[in-house]
Parts: structure tokens; C-alpha cells; sequence
């Protein structure tokens, strides 16, 4: 996959914190941080994403601005004070399980805490819950509306370097018994299910993504799974265990290399060590088989 140095999510941060700046000037008397610092931190990957933790730093918020308020009443030292606010605001984020809450809420504690000399109490939680609720608001809205995340490009870039890193690594297990491989395969097989989750979600509310695309990535995690199960399975298999001829020969092909085997097993000759990672193997075969396999796009005929 291609690391950009400048992506979209940073253009969209950018765009987010001019507009901020903007309106912020517009609706208060000075900057307000914590209108600017709640945008910037709302950019998410996705559509779906952004609008559930918008909704939940919205949520957060609310329990930040309720919290600061109450706490700028309790007759503690500074420090004390907020110390206690943190502490039942991580609380109150933990309970409601909004824990991407938590930075926002606790920051507007603190941020209340410390407060304005010009502003009675109430009225400056209330001005900072508001600000940062905007800030939330104009994070979701820039979002959706400018370059939406692909999710499925995300996917099939995603899916892509597994395949490539399975290559690889299968390989290198089979070949040269070294399973460092699987450490970064398992990561791999992460990333994937990450993307390929992200766009189930979103595939369920907005509906612009072919199912058919949708579909055949559900059929490839089912196999990026068998795959990292069974190179798992046979680097824990005793060296000195043999493959039978059909196996070497489908290796062969699919991995573009020589097994350099001379001497196979059949079902008649087999231990019950070879016959458990020839198994393995088979299964592992057919998994890369499918991963594999080049995808043939039927277009329609018009």
C-alpha cells in the first residue's frame, strides 16, 4: 500500500481547522480552543465512523460540561479539583462505554476548571460545551460531505498486501522453517479485518458500494484466516516430516518455486505426523489456491 506523506484525512484536518477558526471568530469574542481542538480531533477514516463518535464526543462533551461545572463549585485546591474531575469523568466515559470520549470530555473539564475571570461559572460551561459541540458538528459534516473515505479501496489495498506478504512468508516457512514470518502475516490478517469491518458498517447505512465486490472480500477473509491457521499449524510441525507428490506439485505451482523434494509419502507409508501436516497442508494449499486465484470482473452487456 502507498504511504502518502500528505493524505486526505490531513487535507480534511486542514480544511477543518480553517473553518473552526472561522466560525469561531464569528460566534465568540476570542478563539476558542476548545471549539478548534474538538474539530480537529473528529476527522475519523469513515463516514459511518465520524457521524457514531461524533455522536458519542457529543455525549462525552455534555458529561465534560456537566462535570466542569459542578466541580468549579467544590472548595478544593486547583489541582485537587480537577484531579477529582478527571477522575469521574473517565468514570462516567468508562460506564456509558464511549471510551473515544474520554480525551474530549476531560479536556473540556479542565478547560471549564480553569475557566474565564469575566464569566460566571455557568454560563462559561455552558459557552465551551456549546463551542466544542460545533467543533464536533463541523468535524462529521466536513467529512462525509468532502472525499468521502473508499472503504473498499481500503479494503482491497488491504487484502492485496496480505496476499503478497502470504507468498511470501508461506514460503518461508515451508522452505526454510522460519516462522518469523508469522508475526507479520498476523498483522496483515489485522489490518485486513480492520478495513473489511469498517466497510460492513458503513455498507449497511450508506449503500453505495457493489455487493458483489462486498461479497467476494468476505470470501477472502474466510480464506486470509485458514491461511494464517494453517502456516501456524505446520511451523509447528517435526522437521523431518514429508509431503506426499500431489502436495509438492500444487506448492510448486502456486508459490512459483521448487520444493526441492526428492522423496514423497502416500497414505500407505504415511506417520501419523505426516499425515496430520500433509492435512494441514492440503488445506493450506487450498486456501492460497483461492486467495490466489485471479479475480475475473463480469461486466454487463448492454
Amino acid at each position: 500500500m502507498k504511504n502518502r506523506l500528505i493524505g486526505m484525512r490531513t487535507i480534511k484536518t486542514a480544511l477543518v481547522v480553517i473553518i473552526s477558526y472561522i466560525v469561531s471568530s464569528l460566534i465568540n469574542d476570542e478563539l476558542s480552543f476548545a471549539l478548534i481542538y474538538a474539530a480537529v480531533i473528529c476527522v475519523e477514516t469513515s463516514v459511518v465512523s465520524s457521524v457514531k463518535i461524533g455522536y458519542n464526543r457529543v455525549l462525552g462533551t455534555v458529561i465534560g460540561g456537566v462535570i466542569g461545572l459542578i466541580m468549579n463549585y467544590v472548595p478544593l485546591y486547583g489541582a485537587f479539583t480537577m484531579a477529582i474531575g478527571v477522575i469521574i469523568t473517565i468514570m462516567f466515559t468508562n460506564l456509558l462505554n464511549i471510551k473515544k470520549a474520554t480525551g474530549i470530555a476531560i479536556t473540556l473539564v479542565v478547560i471549564i476548571i480553569i475557566g474565564s475571570a469575566d464569566t460566571s461559572p455557568a454560563i462559561y460551561a455552558m459557552q465551551r460545551t456549546l463551542d466544542t459541540i460545533i467543533g464536533i458538528v463541523i468535524a462529521t459534516i466536513v467529512n462525509m460531505v468532502i472525499y468521502p473515505p473508499d472503504q473498499m479501496r481500503m479494503v482491497r489495498e488491504s487484502f492485496e498486501h496480505f496476499k503478497h506478504s502470504a507468498k511470501e512468508i508461506v514460503s518461508e516457512v515451508i522452505l526454510y522453517e522460519i516462522d518469523n514470518g508469522l508475526v507479520t502475516l498476523t498483522k496483515d490478517l489485522d489490518d485486513f479485518k480492520e478495513k473489511y469491518n469498517s466497510l460492513s458498517k458503513e455498507l449497511k447505512i450508506l449503500k453505495k458500494y457493489d455487493m458483489e465486490d462486498y461479497e467476494y472480500y468476505t470470501q477472502m477473509m474466510e480464506a486470509a484466516e485458514k491461511v494464517l491457521i494453517y502456516t501456524e499449524a505446520i511451523s509447528l510441525s517435526d522437521p523431518d516430516v514429508k509431503m506426499t507428490a500431489d502436495n509438492n506439485q500444487k506448492l510448486t505451482k502456486i508459490l512459483a518455486k521448487d520444493m526441492k523434494q526428492t522423496e514423497f509419502v502416500d497414505l500407505n507409508s504415511s506417520t501419523r505426523e505426516d499425515m496430520i501436516f500433509n492435512y494441514n497442508l492440503a488445506k493450506l494449499i487450498s486456501a492460497m489456491e483461492k486467495i490466489l486465484r485471479v479475480r475475473i470482473v463480469r461486466t454487463d452487456q448492454t
